[in-house]
């Protein structure tokens, strides 16, 4: 079993951050540090599947599960990022038991799903042979994480995640509060009723609960309540954090 799906299974906390800066020395860098996990995002930063593709290079080798964001549930960037090596797929929108559905087809290989048949750096270049990867990668390695970021998603929680096949329900704090009404009010009882409403469903069918985070504060404070995929910021805010503070010290701001 995959390193991240089994840290998932046991229940432990999975930490990762996310990737949105193009270039190879960002993911190098924090490479070396001991994350489960890294998000590269397609959907909100200038990344496409070529970049991600080189993005994802210096991880080869490291215990770092590589996870894309893609753009949209959408089956052919989807079969084009694991093709190129991303063991994990974050996909966005998700709001019906249906578009979960369609998700799980869209990674799985026939009989199960769509995904055409075409592996490149995912096997090694034929170092792997593809029977071995058809028959484990799906069930065994593959961590597949939905994004609950609207009322929408919330009401239909039961049907999305009792969808076989769907490791994390990922909460996107900003788009879930903009959605509610609430802009960024991460602490205004809607929020808090709709995180609620996650860790329950989630425990119900199986699931693990994620959620990015803003700062160390927030995500022990999540993880204290049950979350276990924990995003700690991103490269971009982090180094942005790093440098204010600093900053601060010399009143400049």
């Amino acid at each position: 079993m995959g390193r991240l799906k089994g840290i998932l299974k046991d229940g432990k906390i999975a930490l990762g951050t996310w990737i949105t800066i193009n270039h190879p020395d960002v993911v190098d860098i924090l490479s070396t540090l001991p994350f489960d996990w890294f998000v590269f995002d397609m959907e909100h930063s200038p990344l496409e599947v070529s970049d991600v593709e080189i993005l994802m290079m210096p991880l080869k080798g490291t215990e770092i599960t590589p996870i894309v964001r893609v753009p949209w549930n959408d089956m052919v960037i989807i079969k084009r990022v694991l093709d190129v090596g991303a063991e994990g797929v974050l996909i966005p929108w998700v709001n019906s038991r249906e578009e979960a559905e369609a998700a799980v087809r869209y990674v799985r290989y026939p009989p199960r799903g769509v995904r055409g048949v075409g592996p490149r750096r995912c096997i090694r270049y034929g170092e792997r042979p593809f029977l071995d990867y058809y028959k484990r990668f799906e069930d065994e390695e593959l961590v597949l994480i939905i994004q609950v970021e609207t009322a929408k998603a919330i009401e239909n929680l039961e049907g999305i995640l009792s969808v076989e096949g769907i490791d994390v329900a990922y909460v996107g704090p900003m788009d879930l509060s903009v959605n509610l009404g609430i802009p960024t009010m991460f602490d205004h009882p809607k929020f808090r009723e709709a995180l609620d409403r996650v860790l329950k469903v989630c425990e119900e069918y199986g699931v693990t609960p994620g959620i990015h985070t803003f700062s160390i504060e927030q995500a022990k404070k999540y993880a204290n309540e049950g979350f276990r995929f924990i995003a700690l910021m991103s490269d971009q805010r982090s180094l942005t954090t790093a440098f204010k503070s600093m900053l601060s010290e010399f009143g400049r701001l």
